[in-house]
C-alpha cells in the first residue's frame, strides 16, 4: 500500500511538472518589429530585435513578422518539448510601389515570391529595395515584368499595361473507356479540362447521332479544370466528348472520345468488401482473446 501511495505521488507530481512546463520562443529580427503566432499578436520586439513568447501548446506555430518599410517575414517552427527555441526572422529593407495598370486587381511578385496584390491605384505594396525584376500578374492576361530601382522608404511608381490572353481549351478523358456498372472498379470517368484564362465552361456528351445526352455547365477557372461523369443511365457505347469555353469575346471548343462498356466486371467490390470483413472479424476475434471473453 505504500508502494502504491508512493507511485501515486510520483505521478501527480510528474504531471504538476508538465503542466507547469513551458514552451518559448525567442524571436530574434528587427527592433521594434510586430509579431504574430499564428495570425494572433503576440507583441513588438525590443530594442535589440528580441521577443520572448510564451506558447501554450507544443506542435507547430506559423512566426509572422512585420514592420514599415520591410518585407514581411513568414516561417514556420516546430515546437516538440518544453524549453526554449530561437527564432531567426530576418526582414529586408523596403521600398514601395504604386501600380498604374489597364486592369485590378493586379498581383506583384519579385523572384516568384508573392509580395502582395494592388486592387486599385489607391493601393501600394512593399518591394525589396534596389534594382530588381518585378512581376505583375492579373488573371486572363499575359504577365508583364519590368527591373525597378527601388529606394528604401520611398515610393516608386510604375505604368503597365497587360495585355489579355488569347482563350485557349485543352481537353483530355481518363479514362476513355469506363464500366458503370458498380463493380467500384473504373465506374467513372474524368474530363480534364485545362483553360487559358476564366471562362464560361459546358460539357456535352454526344452520342453517334449528334444527340446530347448529357451535359455540365458551370464557371472554369484558368489552369485544370476537373468534371466527373458516372454514364449514368447511359447506354454502352462510343461517344464524343465537347468542352465549349465562351468569354464575351472569344468561343471555343475542345473534342475527344469516351467509351462506355458494362461488360467488363472485375470484383474489384466483393474483394474488397470480403477482405475488410476478413480484417474486421479477425480485429474482434483478437479482442476476445485478450479479454478473456
Amino acid at each position: 500500500m505504500r508502494k502504491l501511495t508512493i507511485l501515486v505521488s510520483l505521478f501527480i507530481l510528474f504531471i504538476s511538472i508538465l503542466a507547469c512546463a513551458s514552451y518559448v520562443v525567442v524571436v530574434r529580427t528587427e527592433p521594434f518589429a510586430n509579431v504574430y503566432v499564428n495570425g494572433i499578436y503576440a507583441g513588438i520586439s525590443d530594442i535589440n530585435g528580441f521577443l520572448q513568447i510564451t506558447l501554450s501548446s507544443s506542435g507547430e506555430h506559423r512566426i509572422t513578422v512585420s514592420k514599415s518599410w520591410y518585407l514581411v517575414f513568414d516561417g514556420l517552427v516546430y515546437v516538440s518539448q518544453p524549453g526554449q527555441v530561437v527564432v531567426y526572422a530576418p526582414l529586408s529593407r523596403a521600398g514601395s510601389l504604386r501600380v498604374y495598370s489597364n486592369v485590378y486587381p493586379v498581383e506583384v511578385y519579385s523572384e516568384n515570391r508573392f509580395l502582395g496584390k494592388v486592387n486599385s491605384v489607391k493601393d501600394t505594396v512593399y518591394v525589396p529595395e534596389g534594382s530588381v525584376y518585378i512581376t505583375f500578374k492579373a488573371s486572363g492576361y499575359i504577365p508583364e515584368t519590368r527591373l525597378l530601382n527601388i529606394s528604401y522608404l520611398k515610393e516608386t511608381s510604375v505604368n503597365i499595361n497587360l495585355i489579355e490572353e488569347v482563350l485557349s481549351v485543352s481537353l483530355k478523358v481518363e479514362p476513355k473507356e469506363f464500366s458503370p456498372n458498380g463493380d467500384w472498379y473504373n465506374d467513372t470517368t474524368t474530363f480534364y479540362v485545362y483553360l487559358s484564362k476564366p471562362a464560361q465552361l459546358t460539357i456535352n456528351i454526344v452520342d453517334i447521332n449528334q444527340n446530347t445526352v448529357w451535359q455540365w455547365s458551370g464557371k472554369g477557372k484558368p489552369g485544370s479544370n476537373q468534371i466527373s461523369w458516372d454514364g449514368k443511365d447511359i447506354p454502352d457505347g462510343d461517344y464524343t466528348v465537347k468542352a465549349i469555353a465562351q468569354t464575351e469575346k472569344e468561343s471555343f471548343i475542345a473534342t475527344d472520345s469516351v467509351r462506355i462498356d458494362r461488360s467488363h466486371y472485375t470484383n474489384t467490390k466483393e474483394i474488397i468488401l470480403t477482405t475488410t470483413f476478413i480484417a474486421v472479424g479477425a480485429l474482434v476475434f483478437m479482442f476476445l482473446i485478450s479479454s478473456g471473453l
